[in-house]
């Protein structure tokens, strides 16, 4: 056994110890998932290509308060069809003070924990699904605002440390939402990121930093119990970027554009629609692609539309397991994710 695996079983059998005496609760959860997502259409945008792998992240932690605990534990995604090749581990590691164990508004974590401890999932113009793939943790820190009509989250996502081949690279993004009633059915909300592309050590005189903000205030509906469905939810606002690459000097490039989102359920089937018009977003996505842009790379496009038709096929307390149809159009390109999602989760 390698002396590092050792060590962690070493270590992971002294806490345990030290949790069963009583001093602290020993805690332990498992998060796994497996997606097939086969992609066809044009590669305009995006590779035609098909995901189906495994991902499984367990952890361990000690809860010394009711609020407050640290916990490890490993994501290991594992691509089917290829035996052991393609296998990624990465280390999970955090600390986190749960508000809601204190009651209080607050919470907080840092280190490297899980993104699903964000109020709701970013839009797509920010996060995309194949990013949610293979990026399970957010790297760095978070600060949560919770109340029955509100949150606020604020996060540092550090997803490169400077070294002599990878550029030094991190996101602040804030996002939140606030209905101004209690049964008024309109709120307010927004997004915004800064997203930082520095240098490599010892960098080349033909490497410049790249500075990127991206700001989308929204207002939306909540039509919950007023429509036949389930729910209906509708929100849209302004959606602006402001982009400086340094090796243009002062020159900002701002594409902006309108961008809207509805989401209808009813029982098990649900619809939802994201539609983007206006200026070109990502201008520098060629050359640097997903080292700078963690969005969907369709956002390039003037006029992009994508509509998903989804089913919750099983659900309980444990497992969620759905199908989708996504339908993606971004100018004259045209490509169809079609998808089978499951997530076990054993807290």
């Amino acid at each position: 056994m390698p002396s590092s695996i050792r060590s962690l079983v070493v270590a992971a059998l002294a806490l345990c110890s030290w949790a069963t005496a009583g001093a602290v609760d020993f805690t332990w959860d498992i998060d796994f998932s497996s997606v097939f997502d086969n992609r066809e259409g044009d590669n305009a945008y995006t590779d035609t290509r098909t995901f189906f792998f495994t991902s499984l992240a367990p952890e361990i932690g000690l809860r010394f308060t009711p609020a407050d605990r640290i916990a490890g534990g490993v994501v290991w995604n594992q691509p089917i069809g290829c035996q052991w090749d393609g296998h990624r581990i990465s280390p999970t590691l955090y600390y986190r003070h749960d508000g809601a164990a204190a009651s209080s508004p607050w919470s907080f974590s840092m280190g490297m924990f899980p993104r699903s401890e964000l109020v709701e999932e970013m839009p797509g113009f920010l996060w995309s699904d194949s990013l949610s793939y293979t990026q399970r943790n957010i790297r760095g820190l978070l600060v949560q605002y919770r109340r029955e009509r509100s949150f606020l989250d604020a996060y540092v996502d550090w997803r490169g440390m400077q070294t002599k081949t990878q550029r030094e690279a991190f996101n602040i993004v804030v996002h939140g939402r606030w209905h101004p009633r209690r049964y008024n059915p309109f709120f307010i909300g927004g997004h915004a990121m800064m997203n930082h592309f520095a240098l490599q050590k010892d960098a080349p005189a033909d490497q410049h930093i790249v500075d990127n903000f991206v700001v989308n205030p929204y207002i939306g509906v909540n039509m919950q119990g007023r429509t036949p469905l389930d729910s209906l939810i509708v929100r849209g606002g302004p959606l602006l970027t402001l982009e400086r690459n340094r090796a243009d000097g002062n020159n900002w490039k701002t594409p902006l554009g309108a961008w809207i989102e509805a989401v209808a359920e009813w029982r098990w089937l649900g619809l939802k629609n994201t539609f983007y018009a206006g200026g070109r977003q990502f201008p520098s996505y060629i050359p640097f692609r997903a080292d700078l842009y963690q969005g969907e790379p369709f956002y390039q496009a003037r006029l992009y539309n994508r509509t998903d038709l989804y089913a919750r096929i099983y659900r309980n307390r444990y497992i969620d397991l759905r199908a989708s149809l996504d339908f993606n159009i971004a100018g004259s390109s045209f490509i169809f994710y079609q998808r089978i999602l499951l997530r076990v989760y054993l807290p």
